[in-house]
């Protein structure tokens, strides 16, 4: 997958959680039917590039995605149309009111069952969640990479329009 160093971090965090390369190298063989302590080791230790199987297969067992948050960073950091800083505050005040308008509904009297998500609320949930968090990364890109001398309106690359 990568030489990148955090990726190596988080992994040999991922099979310091598991319980060491013993138990991840089980982990990874029940999942896969083959795994070798040796590149286990050689994966946390950053002599061999961590295998995307082998990141999926800690995740799901540990039940954390930090490898799949570290790509998911990666792609949204890529540059796209530049927005504004007052743009994309006014984008993040009206997508953070519509997440939790959406989670204030399914959990009112409107709500087919109030005491839990349906499956149509958690999508609509998860879907502006997700729309709230592109936001907040787009402010965060916009803001690391905003000039210091220049106007109050910093440009964004990475930006959703």
């Amino acid at each position: 997958m990568s030489t990148d160093p955090i990726l190596a971090h988080l992994f040999r965090g991922l099979v310091a959680r598991v319980g060491g390369v013993d138990a991840a190298a089980a982990i990874l063989e029940e999942a896969y039917g083959a795994a070798s302590k040796g590149t286990v080791s050689k994966m946390t230790n950053g002599q061999a590039h961590v295998t995307l199987a082998a990141a999926q297969a800690l995740e799901d067992a540990l039940g954390v995605y930090p490898i799949t948050v570290r790509l998911f960073e990666r792609i949204s950091a890529r540059p796209g149309p530049a927005t504004d800083l007052r743009t994309m505050t006014a984008r993040l005040a009206q997508d953070s009111g519509c997440a939790v308008s959406s989670l204030v509904m399914a959990f009112s009297g409107a709500s087919p069952d109030p005491e839990r998500l349906t499956d149509n609320e958690r999508a609509d949930v998860n879907a502006r969640a997700r729309a709230l968090r592109d936001d907040c990364l787009a402010v965060i890109a916009a803001t690391e990479q905003a000039d210091t001398s220049a106007s109050a309106s910093p440009r964004l690359v990475g930006g959703r329009e």
